[in-house]
């Protein structure tokens, strides 16, 4: 990681963002530059709720995506959407016949989905992850296949935290898969007993099988836990 240069990287991520746009009709309109600057004007307006200041890279959304089995997968639930980063990976993954639900508490990234990407499988839902199962009653959703998040736990107070695992706990089926990411340097943090919020140690209270696999190609580096019950 020390071999990275932050602002080599910066140019790698945001560059091949770029050229790496959404099938025609699948996702979020490929407008990358747009979509970059509405997250980072919605993160320095909310910064509490956006917990980061760049969308995800493409290496993020497909680490976070590739555990899941999609094949299987009928219905998807995503927290945390932002402006479609990872959406768009989901629904190139899914299956014609699947659903997929995205859950942000920001109405304004919630309007940018809906404005921007067309497909009929995509439910944009705008509520709190705390409310999971609650939102998804309201389409008669009583569990979900999978879960893929980017709520950045680590800002959180101990009882929201908890209330989410909770629900996601409480909608995910047996053999389900959460994925859930952390940027590295907050991990590294809690390992030095500074202060830090361990997520990996957080989500083994939830999870028999939790397992970590590192991204150094996304700003900041992130680490991308897979949960199963």
């Amino acid at each position: 990681m020390n071999d990275l240069n932050f602002s080599s990287m910066k140019h790698r991520v945001l560059t091949h963002g770029r050229h790496a746009g959404p099938e025609a009709g699948s996702g979020p309109s490929p407008d990358i530059p747009n979509a970059h600057r509405l997250f980072f004007q919605e993160s320095i307006r909310s910064m509490g709720q956006t917990a980061s200041m760049f969308p995800s890279s493409r290496y993020l959304a497909n680490a976070l995506t590739r555990p899941i089995d999609f094949r299987r997968a009928r219905t998807v639930v995503e927290l945390g959407p932002g402006t479609g980063a990872v959406t768009n990976e989901i629904l190139k993954r899914m299956r014609p016949d699947a659903q997929l639900f995205a859950v942000d508490i920001n109405e304004t990234f919630i309007d940018h989905l809906r404005s921007t990407c067309q497909d009929p499988r995509l439910v944009p839902l705008c509520g709190s992850a705390a409310d999971l199962q609650s939102l998804l009653a309201l389409h008669d959703i009583e569990s979900a296949d999978a879960i893929v998040s980017s709520l950045g736990l680590t800002g959180m107070d101990h009882r929201t935290r908890m209330s989410i695992m909770r629900q996601i706990g409480g909608c995910l089926v047996a053999h389900g898969t959460l994925t859930q990411y952390q940027y590295a340097a907050h991990l590294e943090i809690a390992k030095l007993r500074l202060g830090g919020f361990n997520e990996a140690r957080f989500l083994r209270r939830f999870f028999s099988d939790v397992s970590m696999r590192g991204v150094l190609l996304n700003l900041p580096p992130a680490l991308v836990f897979t949960c199963r019950k």
